[in-house]
């Protein structure tokens, strides 16, 4: 209005002076006034008034609907089942395939929310779908953008979809009923023939009630909800997640080994991608159950997400250093999200490992390459992983500061005048023995040292004091590096049962390992169960003689490492036969250490 003002103030009507000639007819005054015999002046004036300001119209809005055309129509070809991360590189928003370079925003539901969010500069819009009037004597088959409580709506999905269909933006969409999945996937169905979608789309519902949530709480039923994906519209990214409470104090449990196990059977089959969304305030005293199930394919990812509460900077970092970049999309808000990236991207900070994690990821770093999936390390490196048997104070520190890197072993045993107190074997100099606790304190004293710890307990006072001792340097982030624990003389299932009950209850960040002194060995079924890492530790005379019990070793190791022990009585046969099949098979979860005695 304000540019039309100016405009007509410019065009006020000037005094013409002129002479009639004395040939000329007389005219009147209403002649004067009209121009081409039949128009006013001042009609002529505001036809020009309003052409103009039709063509400055014309000048403002054409360039804008080019540009917002232009910007979707330069989408190369892209499924709606492919990568997110593939689909960001291609169309040019981020420059490798890193979960941390996405960007998101929230419940874009409403027409100015939409317009906010496609207006700036995030990659992936979320919203929430429901029907118009859901729950009422007014509910209609048409799907909404809205959150509950929240059943009405100035935007329904099919205009949402056209406004984001003309962006460059990713599509997340939340659902939280059962019936509005299928109409809104029809709609999705036929756009896709229409127009086509040409990006990523991921379908997310809360299916399992997660942590800190009570049974009363509705949940959509998975199987009607994958169902109905696979018939009406399969192409897209599934994101089955867990309703989850937070809220500190009281309300703090984490993802148990259950939630886990459910989510797996559920989706277990699916031939989508999928992606697990996981509270970030959660994520950390959880892990060993959460890296499980992202374990069980290389098409899975997580998507950590927070509420009102921003997580630790500290457990985002601990999730980025146990994870590839790619298969872990941080749904973080600000100023935390700045602060993670900036921490993360400093290239000499101490990585905080999992201490039940990969040996060999924390020796190659195997997690820390952009490639995907993550590159496997050779068999050969396994093989050469060097062992050193702790027994005093000064050869430790000589193994700390050479730089090579390997498992320092640790017998653990008893001071008789310190009962209780876990020592290491071997290492009494005149009157004092070297402690486990002095072991840990050197370790922190070297953080970067490539060393992990394979503690070996004599008995089960000692487990609860060593694990008590892995526990506190852990919560002081003071131990980042791999734990392996087992202890000796397990003779039956009900000793086993209890050493590993022992390890859930006191510190469960670490490889459980089970010493075996015959073949085959006898693994209780409640191992089968674990979430953590296991090893069998095998001597050398044990291991199997014939061709074809080595091959039933070998279908051990899907499922467990193994560690086999050089000793004067080892079978040299036997072990050469074992390490020419493990460079013959291709087996990259579970590995074959042989342990020699380096000290």
């Amino acid at each position: 209005m304000e540019r039309e003002d100016r405009e007509r103030g410019t065009e006020q009507e000037q005094p013409r002076v002129w002479q009639r000639p004395n040939h000329a007819p007389v005219h009147t005054k209403e002649d004067e006034d009209d121009y081409l015999g039949f128009m006013k002046k001042e009609h002529l004036i505001m036809i020009s008034v309003a052409v103009g300001l039709l063509v400055l119209l014309i000048v403002i809005t054409v360039p804008a609907v080019l540009l917002t055309e232009s910007d979707s129509s330069s989408l190369q070809s892209f499924p709606t089942d492919g990568d997110m991360l593939e689909f960001l590189v291609q169309s040019g928003e981020i420059s490798s395939r890193d979960g941390l370079l996405a960007t998101w925003y929230h419940r874009a539901n409403k027409k100015e929310e939409m317009d906010k969010a496609l207006q700036s500069d995030v990659m992936i819009l979320e919203a929430d779908i429901t029907l118009e009037g859901y729950g009422t004597k007014n509910q209609t088959p048409i799907p909404i953008m809205a959150h509950p409580p929240a059943i009405y709506s100035d935007n329904t999905l099919d205009q949402w979809l056209d406004a984001v269909l003309s962006s460059r933006k990713g599509i997340k969409l939340d659902f939280k009923n059962l019936a509005s999945v299928g109409l809104s996937l029809d709609v999705l169905s036929q756009k896709n023939i229409t127009r086509g979608i040409n990006r990523p789309v991921w379908i997310n519902a809360d299916i399992f009630r997660g942590p800190n949530t009570p049974s009363f709480m509705p949940i959509i039923n998975g199987t009607g909800f994958l169902q109905v994906i696979q018939e009406k519209f399969p192409d897209v990214t599934l994101s089955p997640g867990w309703m989850v409470s937070y809220g500190p104090p009281i309300f703090i449990e984490t993802y148990t080994r259950t939630m886990m196990e459910d989510m797996y059977n559920m989706i277990k089959d699916v031939p989508q991608r999928v992606t697990f969304p996981i509270h970030a305030l959660l994520a950390r005293r959880g892990w060993q159950h959460i890296s499980w199930l992202l374990s069980q394919s290389p098409r899975s990812t997580l998507t950590l997400w927070q509420g009102s509460i921003h997580p630790n900077i500290s457990d985002l970092l601990f999730i980025r250093d146990n994870t590839h970049p790619a298969r872990v999309y941080y749904d973080i808000y600000e100023p935390t999200l700045s602060e993670f990236k900036e921490l993360a991207g400093q290239p000499r900070r101490l990585r905080r490992f999992y201490p039940g994690g990969d040996l060999m990821d924390f020796l190659y770093h195997t997690h820390h390459s952009h490639t995907n999936p993550p590159s496997a390390v050779p068999q050969h490196n396994i093989l050469e992983v060097r062992w050193f048997t702790v027994t005093d104070q000064a050869s430790l520190l000589a193994k700390l500061s050479d730089g090579a890197g390997g498992m320092l072993v640790v017998r653990v045993g008893s001071d008789p005048s310190r009962p209780g107190v876990p020592v290491v074997e071997g290492s009494r100099k005149g009157s004092e023995h070297l402690t486990l606790q002095d072991v840990l304190q050197l370790l922190e004293q070297s953080p970067e040292a490539p060393w992990g710890v394979y503690l070996r307990v004599q008995s089960q006072q000692l487990l609860e004091a060593s694990l008590q001792l892995m526990h506190s340097a852990y919560n002081r982030e003071e131990l980042y590096r791999p734990v392996w624990i087992s202890m000796e003389g397990l003779q039956s299932a009900d000793n086993t049962n209890k050493f590993v009950s022992t390890v859930e209850e006191l510190f469960p960040y670490v490889t459980i390992v089970l010493t075996e002194q015959s073949w085959p060995p006898l693994v209780p079924l409640t191992v089968s169960g674990l979430s953590q890492r296991v090893a069998l530790h095998l001597s050398a005379v044990s291991l199997p003689k014939r061709e074809q019990e080595s091959h039933s070793l070998m279908e051990m190791m899907d499922r467990y490492d193994i560690i086999v022990e050089e000793d004067l009585r080892g079978i040299a046969e036997a072990l050469t036969r074992l390490k020419v099949l493990m460079r013959r098979n291709d087996i990259e979860k579970t590995k074959m250490y042989v342990m020699t005695n380096e000290s």
